[in-house]
């Protein structure tokens, strides 16, 4: 059935959508312990700065980052790299009323789901209720929840922020993740590894977490490019930072960034929505004129499930209640029942090619639509 159970909107930080692992690359910004004598020599000849003062503390960083790449530009100066990091009340790039017609226009299903799923992420920016965007923040946020749970990269997240200013204690109710302070890159660069590790990093994370940093603090990650750039110029700066894989980018791209039409063909998630979506009947109404969806009512949806399921008990529908899927992507009801239930196609339950041709209709508002996918699987049981 076509109905999400949750409708708390997926925010930029990909902690909050899924932890996905997206690179596995090394990075060189890091001074290797088991490194040759002869790189050895050459770093512990760099000349040691007693500076503790904040021109001093910028020296120091400039040398460590001349010792760990020779070939890497030089550090900006700290009160410049905020111009690089954040943008100001950034502006949504598209018309959300023209995305919600196009797509009620394209399939009535969507009606429902407009109705029930609150757009977050979308219509905060539409209502110029966000103040700022802070993409070193989007991307570290997204990095340090790689692989983990939830809850355990919340964790890890504060007591990052809490290495720079933050209570020892954490009280999420009280102070909500959106008011935790976060380091600038220059202060993540000037931190020890023991220090970061004591927040929980592991050693690659502590490397991922360093190359964002020192891409924004040396200029070559600039915050207002990328809102200017194409989606293709996007993933293509993003993905040269070790950690962020295409599905990191893309999720950059959609929650933080708001492009409208992306398409991540690697997500899981998405794919078992796109299943549901597919295999659920157009909406139409009941002899009470509720609205009904594959047989099941909105107030149902309140409901215990074994009361629904009782009631409904000998009402199920000999005929397909499947509704009109894209003829361009060869599936049929039988096959999206099947990749449902688990037939996976090389570990996948759509191939790129199938995903592509499913969501063509949705154009050029794929974004919107794969919102909604992830709604879709909160309320089905993951295979």
């Amino acid at each position: 059935m076509l109905e999400p159970r949750s409708t708390r909107s997926r925010t930029s930080s990909a902690a909050d959508t899924a932890a996905v692992a997206s690179s596995s690359k090394d990075s060189n910004l890091i001074t290797d312990l088991h490194a040759s004598p002869k790189k050895r020599s050459r770093i512990d000849a760099q000349p040691k700065l007693l500076s503790k003062g904040p021109r001093g503390k910028h020296a120091q960083a400039q040398a460590q980052a001349r010792a760990s790449d020779p070939e890497l530009p030089p550090l900006l100066p700290p009160h410049l790299v905020s111009a690089y990091t954040t943008v100001a009340h950034p502006t949504l790039p598209f018309s959300l009323s023209t995305a919600i017609a196009h797509l009620r226009q394209t399939d009535a299903r969507f009606d429902k789901l407009f109705a029930l799923v609150p757009l977050r992420p979308f219509l905060e920016l539409e209502r110029s209720e966000v103040r700022e965007l802070d993409l070193f923040k989007t991307l570290c946020t997204s990095i340090l929840g790689q692989q983990i749970s939830f809850l355990a990269a919340r964790s890890v997240l504060y007591k990052f922020c809490r290495l720079f200013l933050m209570p020892e204690q954490p009280d999420y109710e009280a102070f909500p993740r959106e008011k935790w302070p976060f380091p600038t890159p220059h202060e993540v660069l000037e931190a020890s590894d023991d220090t970061l590790r004591g927040a929980g990093l592991s050693g690659q994370k502590v490397k991922y977490i360093r190359d964002v940093a020192r891409r924004f603090a040396d200029g070559r990650l600039d915050a207002r490019k990328l809102i200017a750039i194409e989606e293709e110029e996007v993933v293509k700066e993003l993905v040269q930072i070790k950690g962020v894989g295409l599905w990191t980018a893309e999720m950059l791209l959609m929650f933080a960034l708001r492009r409208p039409n992306v398409l991540p063909v690697g997500d899981l998630g998405i794919q078992r929505g796109m299943l549901l979506f597919y295999l659920a009947s157009a909406p139409k109404a009941d002899e009470d004129g509720e609205l009904m969806l594959a047989g099941v009512s909105v107030s149902e949806r309140k409901q215990a499930p074994e009361k629904v399921a009782k009631r409904r008990q000998g009402e199920a529908r000999c005929q397909d209640t499947s509704g009109p899927i894209p003829a361009a992507s060869g599936l049929t009801p039988a096959t999206l029942r099947a990749r449902k239930d688990g037939k996976k196609v090389k570990g996948a339950y759509l191939t790129p090619e199938e995903m592509r041709a499913l969501a063509q209709p949705w154009e050029p508002y794929r974004s919107i639509a794969s919102f909604f996918m992830y709604a879709l699987i909160d309320d089905a049981p993951s295979k």
